[in-house]
């Protein structure tokens, strides 16, 4: 690569990058290793069975490897915390998913296949109901510690049964689960009360980290201190600017990671984040940072060297009312409103025309989604809007609203979430619903979504895999923490574990549709749009690659640099 001059802004975060020490109370972060930089490729490990492949050592891109190099990351979101199982934030797992191991994970170049991370191989009961995972030997923690199956059970425990002040966003796609055992230190067994046709892809989820369970049992969480067992460790933190992970060279996985180091800049203003880009002072913007299709045109127009790739996300703008106050308790209020609100004119308003039309619950074009024809037919979508405008006013009117009404409309600074609360509000208004938008911090919208304390909102929430036991499971069913506003519906908490216990993809399927068509109807949240985000970087950086989720594909233990 060539030597370019750095900016004054990315100047003066690298050199805080370097300088910094972590946050108050994180452990004690790594300094360079006195290693040689660049080591022989170990041997490829030999197979595992079929149904559990080894940990990977994926094939590169194009020409051999090379070690060495740091890769500089531009990402949008401040960092709220450290504390992934506590959070849903792509904030948190983008820049910490290189500093973790889980279970098991996704392949990165295919990710529909399910490979070992921290498991070497697994064993499925002959009845469906017994998962019994056997751990790589010589996993360490950063500290040093080694790695036992009663860390892993720690951590998902955690996850899955959740200790009192815990909050786990996602314990609910974990229904199945009825316990974990350690019988020995390298053997994990999970037993599930049902079949779950989704159960190994819910357990590589990339935010599924395994701490270390001292830290997390002296302090109570891990907001504020990192320790894990991945192919980078924490170096520096500077809060709100960037964020420097270095090689962990007793990583498990001979021969990996590649690179040297890791460093994320925290850049907020797109500007100046694409700025970065252009001048080679940053490699990539991941898809939770990336450009809108404009500016990926543009970008690579300027720049022939830079590659991008686009991918249909299960991510939404979307609008949330609080199901247990009026008059969003009113069913007839929220038709009324999913009956008005345009999602075609919202996907060419959105990151300037980048997303599509919100229609459906799962993501469109997935096995999952309705069949086009009955979709295209349900009100609210079809067209022209003339009819469904109609009935919107005439819904209103019978909820003793005919006049309109006030409501607070809170949102993320995320601009997605921006734009689609400003679209949102015009389209309130056209029923008389004079909508006050306030936008509040990531973290502070967060706080107050978990809590109910909303009237109505619009999020850009991003969910960490299309498969509708997280698509449907973590929005719509009882209890879930991301079922914001509390909506409940018996027959829909009824149909998603069935659903969920079909192993027959026709059955599951109509199942789903079923979902889909309740959910539609009584409408306690109206997806505006479905997102369509763009990764970008420079083509020297290699083996990277974008997944279906911007929650994946973080960890760079097979990236490399072509210097």
């Amino acid at each position: 690569m060539h030597k370019r001059t750095l900016s004054p802004v990315i100047g003066c975060l690298i050199v805080l990058g370097l300088v910094a020490s972590c946050a108050p109370g994180s452990s004690t972060p790594s300094g360079p290793s006195s290693k040689p930089a660049v080591q022989p490729p170990a041997a490829a490990p030999a197979p595992s069975p079929a149904a559990s492949p080894p940990a990977p050592t994926a094939k590169p891109a194009a020409g051999q490897p090379k070690y060495g190099g740091i890769v500089n990351r531009g990402a949008r979101h401040p960092i709220p915390h450290f504390d992934a199982h506590q959070e849903t934030t792509a904030g948190i797992q983008f820049p910490f998913s290189s500093v973790y191991s889980i279970l098991v994970q996704n392949q990165p170049e295919n990710e529909d296949k399910i490979i070992g991370d921290l498991a070497k191989s697994w064993d499925i009961g002959s009845d469906g109901l017994v998962y019994t995972f056997r751990l790589n030997e010589g996993v360490r923690f950063h500290n040093g510690r080694p790695l036992t199956a009663e860390d892993v059970k720690f951590n998902l425990d955690r996850i899955i049964f959740p200790p009192k002040g815990v909050l786990s966003p996602r314990k609910e796609l974990y229904q199945a689960v009825t316990k974990l055992e350690a019988p020995d230190p390298l053997t994990l067994r999970v037993t599930l009360k049902n079949q779950q046709a989704s159960f190994l892809q819910l357990l590589a989820l990339e935010e599924n980290f395994i701490f270390d369970p001292d830290i997390v049992k002296q302090k109570g969480d891990m907001k504020r201190d990192v320790m894990g067992t991945g192919p980078f460790k924490l170096q520096a933190y500077v809060p709100g600017v960037s964020l420097k992970v270095v090689k962990n060279q007793d990583y498990f996985v001979k021969g990996r990671p590649y690179l040297d180091g890791i460093t994320t800049f925290i850049i907020v203003d797109e500007t100046a984040r694409f700025a970065a880009l252009r001048t080679h002072q940053i490699h990539m913007m991941p898809l939770t940072a990336g450009p809108t299709a404009a500016q990926a045109e543009e970008l690579m127009k300027r720049e022939p060297r830079l590659v991008s790739q686009a991918r249909m996300m299960p991510n939404t703008t979307a609008l949330t009312f609080n199901a247990q106050i009026e008059p969003w308790n009113d069913m007839r209020v929220r038709q009324a409103v999913n009956l008005l609100i345009d999602r075609e004119a919202a996907a060419k308003v959105v990151r300037a025309g980048s997303y599509s039309p919100g229609y459906g619950y799962t993501l469109p074009g997935s096995p999952w989604a309705l069949p086009e024809q009955e979709m295209m037919s349900l009100t609210g979508f079809r067209k022209p809007k003339d009819q469904d405008v109609v009935e919107a006013k005439r819904l209103l009117a019978e909820a003793g609203h005919a006049q309109g009404f006030k409501t607070a409309l809170i949102t993320s600074t995320t601009i997605q979430a921006k734009e689609a609360a400003e679209f949102t509000k015009d389209q309130l208004a056209r029923l008389g619903i004079n909508a006050e938008v306030q936008v509040l911090e990531v973290a502070v919208n967060k706080e107050r979504l978990y809590r109910g304390a909303f009237q109505v909102t619009v999020t850009a929430d991003g969910s960490p895999h299309y498969d509708p036991d997280v698509l449907l499971g973590e929005y719509f069913i009882t209890g879930s923490p991301k079922n914001y506003g509390a909506w409940s519906n018996a027959k829909v908490d009824e149909l998603y574990l069935a659903q969920s216990q079909a192993l027959d993809p026709a059955k599951r399927k109509e199942l789903i549709w079923e979902m889909q068509r309740i959910i539609h109807r009584e409408a306690p949240k109206i997806i505006v749009t479905w997102a369509k985000y763009w990764g970008i970087w420079w083509e020297e950086m290699k083996d990277w690659y974008p997944q279906r989720t911007v929650k994946g594909g973080h960890k760079f233990q097979d990236v490399w640099l072509a210097r």
